[in-house]
């Protein structure tokens, strides 16, 4: 019983952290990295890892901007067990930059049984299109 709340509590689940090659980027350019997920402290089950990127607007408006990507998986991760799964996305080509009033986040969630969730915000930096190297 003590576990099973735990779990629905994310206290011990395993956990997912995307990690980027580089956080500053233009529009139309490959995003690189890799999803990081580590075990907690009991054996769980994964269903997905999904992610997507969205842009919020000042005012905590949140907007999904691409499905990125949904790894199924039906795995049973162990206690502390580390697994790493590479991530490339390329970015819209008609992106707005980032602004104090705009920005762009990677939202990603690694989905268990009875659809527990552990989830991963990243914030990339859009550059402007003057940015862009001819």
């Amino acid at each position: 019983m003590i576990k099973k709340v735990m779990s629905y509590l994310n206290i011990g689940s395993p956990y997912v952290d995307l990690v980027l090659n580089n956080s500053e980027l233009n529009p139309g350019e490959k995003v690189i990295g890799s999803f990081h997920v580590e075990g907690g402290w009991a054996k769980q089950h994964i269903k997905r890892l999904e992610c997507d990127l969205v842009k919020e607007f000042q005012g905590d408006t949140v907007e999904t901007v691409d499905a990125v990507t949904t790894i199924l998986m039906s795995k049973s991760m162990n206690a502390n067990e580390k697994a790493e799964y590479p991530f490339c996305y390329q970015l819209p080509n008609p992106l707005e930059p980032s602004t104090e009033h705009i920005s762009y986040r990677f939202h990603t969630r690694l989905i268990f049984q009875d659809d527990v969730k552990s989830i991963d915000h990243d914030e990339i930096i859009v550059l402007g299109r003057e940015s862009i190297k001819a």
